[in-house]
């Protein structure tokens, strides 16, 4: 495995549980493994550097974290109240959103964030078609463009885009809706409207609906989408109660899953603080490949996994439409601020996880009120704060910035929309440089177009952030299949 974050361990940490006869080898060019996932301890504080929790809805993680003997850690957000910035307010962000899509009527209703206007063309996706009828395979194109066409562009910009967006610190007119929220398309194509294939989806689990989980999208009387209709804000009407939530962390921190991953594998197969510099594929007999690394003699694997960023990745491998198109995929920067305060000190509630900052309205991206998201982060009188900076839609030139410059940046805005914070106890930086890749429109056929060129390499396999999504479980997925894949690789006769 060349790169020892959770792709590569995840993958290796396979490997080894089925195949321990398997001889491993895990490169990291960084001084340790993890990636982007870090915890710390600092006076008594728990910050996690990178990810602070994962999808609890995609297996994957989850499953791992119960095979590791750490079920025990599982835990889940203390709050659920997410605020947005709007015209230099928080407010608080309508309850009831699927993948930002409404499923509760009233607080759509309610809510600042949106004008009447853009209230009534938010609820107009009920009766507005699929863009291609719903039939066929729907073409790539933002998630700004599919979200303005579906709920109108305040919707877009005052709530989903940040939403969504926030996920990559990407730029939503940049993001392509199908390599980051296929779900959304396919409620599209099935339903023509996202809020009724929430409602159908919604529908078929409960069992609800007594002659169908799915309401026509062409009905064929007037009476019938009436019906349909009334049927529909009936659902929203009762859908109240908030769903539990669907995020877990672990209590003792996002690092103590890398931890207990890298004490699986057998001693000495990580290495760390080592760059590979190319990847060969060995002529004649036997096949495999040759790994170079810096400063050492070149190395010989049946199979090589490169789980590294697609920018890393391009350097290393030989075949040159391969290392383009790698090339192509594009990648931001991030910095996370953490700020350490006492509670008399913090005249806010902080009644929830945090705010989102929507385009225009802040130099930060989000901000997260730590010890209020999750139990045991910090002292009984302290408070946690985490602002993120960077991204595609920020000015804030991370490179160009010192920590103090940033930390500055990030408490002027807190105090902005928080009201006053006092001094800090301490603050903390951490710089992702180049750590999130951007899946653009496009991202979906140059994905197919590298697995045409892996084809002619059988035993290189690429798996990562940059491929298969840039979430956790992923990230652990990705590990998990390419394991599947070398094993059914090695169990085949020659």
């Amino acid at each position: 495995m060349v790169g020892g974050g959770i792709t590569g361990l995840t993958t290796a940490y396979r490997l080894h549980r089925a195949r321990p006869d398997l001889g491993l080898s895990v490169i990291e060019a960084r001084d340790h493994v993890g990636g982007n996932i870090a915890t710390h301890r600092v006076d008594g504080f728990l910050l996690d550097a990178g990810p602070d929790s994962f999808v609890r809805t995609k297996p994957d993680a989850v499953q791992l974290v119960r095979e590791l003997g750490m079920e025990d850690e599982l835990m889940t957000p203390d709050a659920r109240n997410v605020y947005l910035v709007h015209r230099g307010r928080l407010e608080l962000m309508p309850a009831g959103m699927a993948l930002a899509v409404p499923t509760r009527l009233g607080p759509m209703v309610q809510t600042p964030l949106l004008s009447l206007g853009g209230k009534l063309r938010m609820l107009a996706d009920l009766w507005l078609p699929a863009k291609d009828g719903g039939a066929g395979v729907a073409d790539d194109e933002s998630i700004e463009g599919f979200i303005t066409r579906r709920f109108g562009r305040e919707a877009s910009e005052r709530i989903v885009g940040p939403l969504l967006g926030g996920i990559y610190a990407g730029d939503v007119s940049q993001l392509s809706i199908l390599a980051t929220f296929p779900q959304l398309s396919d409620l599209e194509r099935a339903h023509g409207s996202l809020i009724r294939g929430l409602f159908a989806s919604a529908q078929h689990r409960t069992n609800e609906a007594a002659a169908s989980d799915a309401p026509p999208r062409s009905a064929s009387s007037f009476g019938q989408r009436v019906r349909e209709l009334s049927g529909l804000l009936a659902w929203l009407r009762r859908s109240g109660a908030p769903p539990p939530s669907p995020f877990y962390s672990l209590r003792r921190g996002m690092g103590s899953l890398i931890d207990a991953l890298e004490g699986s594998l057998p001693r000495g197969c990580v290495r760390t603080g080592v760059r590979v510099s190319s990847i060969t594929a060995a002529r004649g007999e036997p096949r495999g490949f040759e790994v170079q690394v810096e400063g050492e003699p070149s190395e010989f694997a049946d199979a090589v996994v490169v789980t590294a960023p697609a920018h890393a990745a391009k350097t290393m491998v030989e075949d040159a439409p391969l290392a383009a198109e790698l090339a192509a995929i594009p990648y931001v920067s991030t910095a996370t601020v953490f700020v350490a305060l006492r509670r008399e000190q913090v005249g806010h509630p902080l009644d929830g996880v945090g705010f989102l900052v929507p385009r225009g309205e802040g130099q930060i991206l989000a901000a997260t009120w730590v010890n209020a998201k999750w139990a045991d982060r910090a002292p009984e009188d302290g408070v946690l704060l985490r602002a993120f900076l960077g991204g595609a839609r920020t000015e804030t030139d991370l490179r160009r910035l010192g920590d103090e410059e940033l930390v500055s940046v990030a408490c002027s805005e807190l105090t902005r929309l928080m009201g006053p914070l006092g001094e800090p106890l301490w603050t903390r930086t951490f710089r992702y440089h180049d750590a999130n890749p951007q899946p653009v429109v496009g991202h979906a056929a140059r994905l197919r177009r590298i697995e045409e060129r892996l084809r002619g390499l059988p035993g290189l396999y690429l798996a990562g952030a940059a491929y298969g999504g840039v979430g956790v479980p992923d990230c652990v997925r990705q590990g998990r299949e390419t394991a599947e894949q070398l094993l059914a690789r090695f169990a085949a006769p020659g």
